[in-house]
């Protein structure tokens, strides 16, 4: 069929957009069926990725305390599934790292320089997550000067929570003497520094990828003497809504178009969706194949799944050639099923391309029939890639999808363009001709879309 799944993993990282209703009150029973386990919840063996920090702390020397000579360095690190590795630095040079515990290091303090050092031992568990402990230690220190390093912590929000938007960031950090400043750092981009208590930041996430992210929080006093502590958090969750919508609307769409014998439909919802993205973005009236109409055939050859024209190609494979690429118009790079599917673009369709990049693309679940709508109004057609039956297949005048009949197990691409209240459905854009539906369009009911087996992407951030 036109459509194949894409790799679990990579699809796992792409942002969600949801209604703040739906994620309330749907999004657990909808995805999972039944409430989540504590082992789902976490990762381990019940499934899903894992996402618990281990735990470290360097229990050898203490902290603050004057080393010299060789010094044991003994440092404690648990895992919920279990430790990889344990690396150890000394001022961020690594000195040593160890796959099995007890992990023990030698450190020669040996030809250091007078006064204070930072060690910091860093545990990584299989599945990549990490977590940092630092403690300083002083080296020939004179009698009576301050080698104690303050304490820090990030109060809010908690090691592993899931952010959207901007969200507070909250440090607490204390020293004997007195803290000097606190600073705050995401994945080593410092986000902003404050020398008075309360230390607090705003921090923008829609400006991050969507995925895990360390925010490091930096203390440091007057003697120089400085800590730091680390959580991760995920980003992957926009939440939309809170807007009246209308009982109906409708894009502009371009011409419909006819993929013929080519398994392409996947490519064309999102050449289409990318050429209405690019329509309202420019404010046009029309449109034309040289300006906002794009090539199918651009993607399509690049992302299906073997050699042969009768293979499918993923959604995310297709919308990451769009973020990576771009797309050629429709006039540069024309669509024919007559001239073959292994034609790769030449330089001047990749220069044109270039210049139509999407900035990103989200996942939406069917069921969120306010975030669909939202995200229509806000001009957005949305590409779905679902189960089809006999019925969808053949589809006349006036027919809306209510429920499956006939054979199904096919997978079919194609775009969203609109909705009737009154209809209760979606409006679908086909790529199988005008002679198909009506025109090339038909309607899916709101509650039936929720239940098909697929996937729903937007394109955001295209100019």
């Amino acid at each position: 069929s036109g459509l194949v799944a894409d790799d679990p993993a990579v699809v796992a990282k792409v942002p969600v957009i949801t209604s703040a209703d739906f994620m309330a009150d749907k999004i657990t029973n909808y995805f999972t069926f039944q409430p989540l386990t504590e082992a789902a919840k976490g990762g381990g063996s019940g499934g899903g990725r894992d996402r618990t920090t281990p735990n470290v702390s360097i229990i050898n020397p203490g902290t603050g305390s004057t080393v010299t000579n060789t010094v044991s360095v003994q440092v404690s690190a648990t895992d919920n599934v279990g430790v990889s590795q344990v690396v150890l630095k000394v001022d961020g040079n690594v000195i040593g790292t160890s796959n099995i515990a007890p992990y023990n290091f030698s450190w020669n303090t040996t030809g250091l320089s007078s006064g204070t050092h930072t060690l910091s031992a860093t545990a990584i568990d299989a599945a990549g997550n990490s977590k940092i402990s630092s403690i300083q230690v002083g080296y020939n220190t004179s009698s009576g000067s301050d080698i104690t390093p303050p304490s820090v912590i990030i109060t809010s929000p908690v090691n592993g929570a899931s952010v959207s938007s901007t969200i507070t960031v909250d440090i607490s950090a204390s020293d004997n003497i007195g803290v000097g400043a606190v600073t705050l750092s995401v994945d080593g981009t410092t986000v902003g520094t404050d020398n008075a208590a309360p230390y607090s930041f705003s921090w923008n996430t829609t400006n991050v990828a969507a995925g895990v992210h360390t925010l490091t929080a930096s203390a440091n006093d007057a003697a120089g003497n400085s800590n730091s502590a680390g959580i991760q958090v995920t980003v992957n969750t926009v939440v939309i809504g809170g807007v009246e919508l209308p009982a109906n609307y409708f894009l502009t769409m371009p011409p419909v178009g006819q993929q013929g014998t080519e398994f392409s439909c996947v490519s064309w919802a999102v050449a289409t969706a990318r050429s209405v993205e690019k329509f309202y973005k420019a404010n046009a009236v029309s449109y034309s194949t040289s300006v906002n109409i794009f090539s199918p055939e651009y993607i399509y050859n690049q992302a299906k799944a073997s050699a042969e024209c009768s293979s499918g190609s993923g959604l995310y494979t297709c919308l990451n050639i769009l973020k990576n690429q771009g797309v050629s118009t429709w006039q540069t790079m024309p669509y024919s099923d007559a001239n073959g599917c292994s034609l790769l673009p030449n330089s001047t369709q990749t220069t044109e391309a270039a210049n139509f990049k999407i900035g990103s693309f989200a996942i939406v679940s069917q069921a969120d029939e306010v975030a669909i709508k939202t995200l229509l109004t806000q001009k957005h057609a949305l590409i779905a890639g679902t189960s089809i039956d006999d019925s969808f297949t053949n589809a006349a005048a006036g027919f809306i999808w209510k429920s499956f009949s006939g054979s199904y197990g096919t997978n079919h691409g194609y775009v969203i363009c609109g909705y009737d209240d009154s209809k209760h459905a979606y409006k679908v854009m086909n790529s199988w001709g005008t002679a198909w539906g009506d025109a090339g369009y038909s309607w899916i009911d709101y509650d039936f879309f929720g239940t098909l087996p697929g996937s729903v992407y937007v394109i955001q951030n295209a100019l």
